[in-house]
């Protein structure tokens, strides 16, 4: 079992014996995680190895910082690189570019260091969830810290969990508990909205429900003379002297349409069925006379 620190109502697990001495890096997505307002730059790198080795975290750490460097003071760039820190410009005007520069260059640091490693990654963007779970798959240790607010997906990635205030102070990172609540607390998960129900609807009597088939709904026929209960609903009679005279007989209402009054799926079908029958009789070398009279 590893040591535990009690704090907040709970427990910091520290660095597994494979970690304690692995290679460890950092990537620091600067502008995600800006320098805290009056904190001096000189001591960002010296507070955040010393968090980790209060985490039992004792091998040599690297840390890679990105962003827009033209948005950063000559000073503070000054006072970052003489620490250590690796700064890696990349241009504002393309959108998502210091993340996908960041994760190139993880992956690429992966390829050169296996497991057992670590990877501390400062940032709060939702965009590096699934690399993280993906090293963390491959036997990596991953740490985390975040602003107040960012994307709980990362926090399930990584095995311990700071604040961005805290880790740049050098104090020790959330507990088990104090990182649940911060998850809990998160307004912007996709899954804390509840759903309203949808007014039910009601049914109006004046239109026909609806009928399941391709065939149109048949309505009653007002004429009782029905002279028009061969036609379509809908559709306007046709008065013309040289229409088609329709069928009245009692036994096929529609047999003068039938084909024409299908959609043009069930036509196609139709006709295509009616070729493959005759087909089969003129493969079988019966005639179709003697059929018919048979």
């Amino acid at each position: 079992m590893n040591t535990v620190e009690e704090r907040y109502l709970g427990t910091v697990e520290m660095a597994e014996a494979p970690y304690m001495t692995a290679k460890t890096s950092v990537w620091w997505d600067i502008e995600n995680c800006q320098i805290p307002r009056g904190f001096d730059a000189h001591g960002i790198a010296h507070n955040i190895c010393s968090a980790l080795m209060k985490m039992n975290y004792f091998s040599p750490v690297s840390i890679y910082a990105y962003g827009d460097v033209n948005g950063i003071p000559p000073t503070i760039q000054h006072a970052l690189s003489s620490t250590g820190i690796v700064l890696n410009h990349v241009p504002a005007g393309v959108q998502d570019a210091s993340d996908k520069k960041i994760l190139v260059d993880m992956l690429f640091w992966a390829v050169d260091n296996p497991p057992p490693a670590t990877f501390m990654l400062i940032s709060g963007d939702r965009d590096f969830s699934n690399d993280l779970h993906q090293l963390r798959m491959r036997r990596y240790n991953i740490l985390l810290a975040r602003p107040q607010k960012g994307s709980p997906l990362l926090v399930h990635a990584a095995r311990t969990l700071w604040l961005w205030t805290s880790l740049s102070a050098g104090e020790s990172p959330l507990t088990q508990s104090g990182s649940s609540q911060l998850v809990a607390n998160e307004t912007t998960h996709p899954y804390s909205r509840r759903l309203v129900p949808s007014p039910v609807r009601q049914p109006n009597p004046n239109v026909d429900p609806p009928r399941p088939g391709p065939f149109p709904v048949r309505r009653p026929n007002p004429d009782p003379s029905g002279s028009s209960g061969n036609r379509i609903p809908n559709q306007a009679p046709n008065n013309s002297p040289n229409a088609a005279r329709q069928c009245t007989c009692s036994r096929w209402p529609r047999c003068g349409n039938v084909f024409f009054d299908l959609p043009p799926e069930n036509l196609f079908l139709t006709l295509f069925f009616c070729m493959l029958f005759l087909i089969l009789i003129k493969l079988s070398g019966i005639r179709l006379t003697d059929w018919v009279v048979a």
